[in-house]
């Protein structure tokens, strides 16, 4: 195992970790859709090639990232537009 493998590996599995939450929470919600699926995608992509360049540990990591990442994508409703406007508030309305 190469020392370079390690270090990707380590925060490849930290972002995996920390991603858990917001599948397993069922109020939390993703920004837009359109970035989960390209984000997904690619890691999926990555997953064969990092293991056909040796760094085993490293693909297994991603192919952790792409799971949890496809399970957003599925599980997660995308935060709607109305909802983050409403909260808003503009500089004049507090007078």
């Amino acid at each position: 195992m190469a020392f370079v493998d390690l270090l990707i590996s380590v925060g490849s599995a930290g972002l995996v970790v920390f991603s858990l939450p917001t599948v397993f929470n069922k109020n939390s919600q993703v920004p837009r859709r359109a970035a989960s699926i390209p984000t997904a995608s690619i890691l999926t992509y990555f997953v064969p090639l990092f293991a056909t360049s040796g760094l085993v540990l490293t693909s297994l990591t991603i192919a952790g990232q792409a799971v949890v990442w496809w399970l957003i994508v599925l599980f997660r409703p995308v935060k709607g537009r109305e909802k983050s406007d409403s909260g808003r508030t503009t500089a004049g309305s507090s007078r």
